[in-house]
């Protein structure tokens, strides 16, 4: 009988050994992926230039941001944009002002005959900026209403916004 319990004792001890040690790869796992988010998509606003904030447009598409420290990747889906067309697709910083500061052109991208398209594109940010939004622009144009207030949110045939993420 002694031994039985014996050999009880060191199973026990082994099993929480074992369970000691799958729960530390759990929490290790956790803080290291800690500075991963993203999986946020929004909605691409047909001719808004308003900085990320709607302006009550339709949706040509989505965008889904992920962030992994200080690079910020974003998923384009294009479902109804301009047949045949090119564009670019930029990448913007929301101040805390309320404005609007470009980060990089990140790319490319060119629908079909639908007005379909799909793109990968990501870059590196400041690490104090946590909002964000693309515009999926028509030519090589960086619309000078971006970040302008007052009046009517601005619109423009060169621009569709997505929405703001924070990430």
């Amino acid at each position: 009988m002694g031994k039985h319990v014996r050999n009880r004792r060191q199973l026990r001890r082994i099993g929480l050994t074992a369970l000691a040690v799958v729960l530390g790869v759990g929490v290790w796992q956790g803080v290291a992926g800690a500075t991963a988010t993203g999986g946020k998509t929004v909605k691409i606003q047909h001719h808004n230039a308003n900085c990320g904030r709607s302006v009550g447009t339709p949706s040509i598409g989505t965008a889904t941001f992920h962030r992994d420290g200080n690079t910020v990747s974003v998923d384009v889906s294009l479902t109804n944009a301009d047949p045949d067309s090119d564009f670019f697709v930029i990448l913007y910083l929301v101040k805390s002002n309320g404005g609007c500061k470009l980060v990089e052109d990140m790319g490319e991208i060119e629908t079909d005959d639908f007005g379909m398209a799909q793109g990968e594109y990501s870059s590196q940010v400041d690490p104090k900026g946590h909002k964000f939004f693309i515009d999926i622009s028509v030519g090589d144009t960086v619309a000078p209403t971006h970040g302008s207030h007052g009046g009517p949110p601005p619109t423009s045939p060169f621009d569709n916004d997505s929405l703001i993420v924070n990430l």
